[in-house]
């Protein structure tokens, strides 16, 4: 009947454990179809969306960005700059943009090889004119270890606390056995 509930507390303890683990896990973005950050943008006489999925971008990883008109059947073409910000030691990149099918939407991807700010500028050429516009937006390094892992470092010990007491306790009961 012991064993049953020290099993018992071990399950409580355990699934308690999880819990508070999944709680205390920091904001993950879970993949999905949508985009991670949209900036609505007036670039000259064109209304725009421009969305990127992923956010905050990492140092050199690319982000798929879409360049989505408000006003439908509208064909543009256009780049996107990249411009490092203040304190950020990087060069201007560039990057275009195509066409993605009959929807008038433009598809490109960037990447910044430095963390830090960075201003992306959209550059953009219609029927109705050119114009720019630009958002700023702060990429990222990645972390030194991912996530988990830190946890699992860190929670190894509690495996060694949990043998001990296992191992006392069995002890203990040999001891209170033999003096019976």
């Amino acid at each position: 009947m012991r064993k049953n509930g020290l099993l018992l507390l071990y399950t409580r303890f355990t699934l308690a454990f999880i819990a508070l683990f999944m709680i205390m896990i920091p904001g993950i973005a879970w993949a999905s179809d949508g985009p991670a950050h949209t900036e609505t943008l007036m670039v000259g006489p064109y209304i725009i969306d421009v969305n990127l999925y992923q956010d905050p971008p990492m140092t050199d990883q690319s982000v798929k960005v879409t360049v989505v008109p408000h006003e439908s059947g509208l064909h543009l073409t256009g780049r996107i700059l990249m411009q490092p910000g203040l304190g950020t030691d990087a060069v201007e990149l560039r990057s275009q943009l195509s066409p993605d099918g009959q929807t008038g939407t433009l598809v490109g991807s960037v990447r910044m090889p430095v963390r830090g700010a960075w201003n992306i500028v959209v550059q953009l050429d219609g029927p109705q004119g050119e114009g720019q516009a630009s958002f700023p937006i702060t990429v990222a390094a990645p972390g030194a270890i991912p996530i988990w892992l830190g946890w699992l470092i860190a929670l190894v010990p509690l495996l060694g606390v949990a043998w001990l007491v296992w191992h006392q306790r069995r002890y203990r009961q040999k001891l209170l056995a033999r003096v019976k």
